[in-house]
Protein backbone atom coordinates (compact mmCIF):
# COMPACT_ATOMS: atom_id res chain seq x y z
CA UNK A 1 0.00 0.00 0.00
CA UNK A 2 1.70 3.56 -0.89
CA UNK A 3 2.48 5.55 1.90
CA UNK A 4 0.39 8.45 1.14
CA UNK A 5 -2.89 6.61 0.64
CA UNK A 6 -1.91 4.70 4.19
CA UNK A 7 -1.38 8.39 5.81
CA UNK A 8 -4.69 9.24 4.06
CA UNK A 9 -6.13 6.67 5.60
CA UNK A 10 -5.03 7.26 9.21
CA UNK A 11 -6.25 11.37 8.17
CA UNK A 12 -9.52 9.75 7.71
CA UNK A 13 -9.72 7.95 10.97
CA UNK A 14 -8.29 10.61 13.24
CA UNK A 15 -11.51 13.01 11.14
CA UNK A 16 -13.65 10.21 11.89
CA UNK A 17 -13.21 10.84 15.82
CA UNK A 18 -12.91 14.22 15.61
CA UNK A 19 -16.35 14.56 13.75
CA UNK A 20 -17.82 11.89 16.42
CA UNK A 21 -16.38 14.33 19.02
CA UNK A 22 -17.44 17.10 17.48
CA UNK A 23 -21.22 15.78 17.20
CA UNK A 24 -21.35 16.10 21.04
CA UNK A 25 -21.21 19.92 20.81
CA UNK A 26 -24.48 21.80 20.98
CA UNK A 27 -24.91 23.10 17.93
CA UNK A 28 -23.36 20.18 15.90
CA UNK A 29 -26.05 18.18 14.56
CA UNK A 30 -24.64 15.13 12.31
CA UNK A 31 -26.87 11.75 11.47
CA UNK A 32 -25.07 8.84 10.72
CA UNK A 33 -25.58 8.81 6.72
CA UNK A 34 -24.16 12.64 7.24
CA UNK A 35 -21.53 11.28 8.92
CA UNK A 36 -19.90 9.38 6.69
CA UNK A 37 -20.72 11.05 3.73
CA UNK A 38 -18.98 13.80 6.21
CA UNK A 39 -15.51 11.98 6.69
CA UNK A 40 -15.03 11.12 2.51
CA UNK A 41 -16.15 14.58 1.84
CA UNK A 42 -13.98 16.55 4.98
CA UNK A 43 -10.77 14.13 4.05
CA UNK A 44 -10.82 14.94 0.23
CA UNK A 45 -11.07 18.46 0.84
CA UNK A 46 -8.62 18.51 4.07
CA UNK A 47 -6.09 17.45 1.81
CA UNK A 48 -6.90 19.80 -1.10
CA UNK A 49 -7.39 23.16 1.03
CA UNK A 50 -4.25 22.19 3.28
CA UNK A 51 -2.14 22.20 -0.02
CA UNK A 52 -3.93 25.28 -1.51
CA UNK A 53 -3.74 27.18 1.77
CA UNK A 54 0.22 26.04 1.87
CA UNK A 55 0.77 27.36 -1.78
CA UNK A 56 -0.80 30.75 -0.86
CA UNK A 57 0.87 31.52 2.52
CA UNK A 58 4.05 30.10 1.69
CA UNK A 59 5.90 32.82 1.00
CA UNK A 60 4.91 34.90 4.06
CA UNK A 61 6.95 33.30 6.65
CA UNK A 62 7.17 30.89 9.08
CA UNK A 63 4.57 32.46 11.36
CA UNK A 64 1.93 32.75 8.53
CA UNK A 65 2.39 29.26 7.27
CA UNK A 66 2.07 27.88 10.57
CA UNK A 67 -1.90 28.68 10.40
CA UNK A 68 -1.91 26.55 7.19
CA UNK A 69 -3.71 23.51 9.04
CA UNK A 70 -5.76 25.99 11.04
CA UNK A 71 -7.56 27.91 7.88
CA UNK A 72 -7.37 24.05 5.90
CA UNK A 73 -9.96 22.60 8.47
CA UNK A 74 -12.32 25.68 8.85
CA UNK A 75 -12.31 25.79 5.08
CA UNK A 76 -12.73 21.80 4.53
CA UNK A 77 -15.71 22.14 7.58
CA UNK A 78 -17.58 24.88 5.82
CA UNK A 79 -17.34 23.36 2.82
CA UNK A 80 -18.15 19.80 4.15
CA UNK A 81 -21.20 21.54 5.85
CA UNK A 82 -22.39 23.18 2.76
CA UNK A 83 -22.86 19.92 0.92
CA UNK A 84 -23.30 17.42 3.64
CA UNK A 85 -27.06 17.53 4.18
CA UNK A 86 -26.77 15.24 7.37
CA UNK A 87 -24.19 17.88 8.77
CA UNK A 88 -25.26 21.66 10.50
CA UNK A 89 -23.32 23.57 12.82
CA UNK A 90 -24.91 26.23 14.43
CA UNK A 91 -23.20 29.13 16.19
CA UNK A 92 -19.76 31.13 15.77
CA UNK A 93 -18.87 29.34 19.24
CA UNK A 94 -19.41 26.30 17.78
CA UNK A 95 -17.62 26.28 14.21
CA UNK A 96 -14.97 28.00 16.41
CA UNK A 97 -14.48 24.76 19.00
CA UNK A 98 -14.95 22.08 15.88
CA UNK A 99 -12.33 23.38 14.03
CA UNK A 100 -10.14 23.61 16.70
CA UNK A 101 -11.05 19.92 18.20
CA UNK A 102 -10.51 18.71 14.17
CA UNK A 103 -7.50 20.49 13.64
CA UNK A 104 -5.78 19.36 17.08
CA UNK A 105 -6.22 15.47 16.10
CA UNK A 106 -5.01 15.91 13.19
CA UNK A 107 -1.78 17.35 14.30
CA UNK A 108 -1.64 14.67 17.30
CA UNK A 109 -1.82 11.77 14.29
CA UNK A 110 1.20 13.67 12.08
CA UNK A 111 2.99 13.41 15.65
CA UNK A 112 2.32 9.46 16.04
CA UNK A 113 5.43 7.76 14.68
CA UNK A 114 4.69 5.12 11.82
CA UNK A 115 5.40 3.91 8.73
CA UNK A 116 3.78 7.23 6.86
CA UNK A 117 6.35 9.08 8.38
CA UNK A 118 9.35 7.85 6.45
CA UNK A 119 9.29 10.36 3.76
CA UNK A 120 10.54 12.81 6.61
CA UNK A 121 13.10 10.40 8.30
CA UNK A 122 14.87 9.93 4.70
CA UNK A 123 14.99 13.31 4.39
CA UNK A 124 17.00 13.60 8.04
CA UNK A 125 18.97 11.37 7.21
CA UNK A 126 19.82 12.60 4.18
CA UNK A 127 20.71 15.94 5.79
CA UNK A 128 22.61 14.54 8.49
CA UNK A 129 25.05 13.06 6.26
Amino acid sequence: MPKFFLAWLLGLAANAIALALCALLPGFSLNLTGFILAVVIFGILSVFFTWLVFRLLRGQGAPVVAFTGLISTFLALLLTSLLTPGLSIDGIGTWVIATLIIWVLSVFIWVIPGPWRTVKRERDRKDST
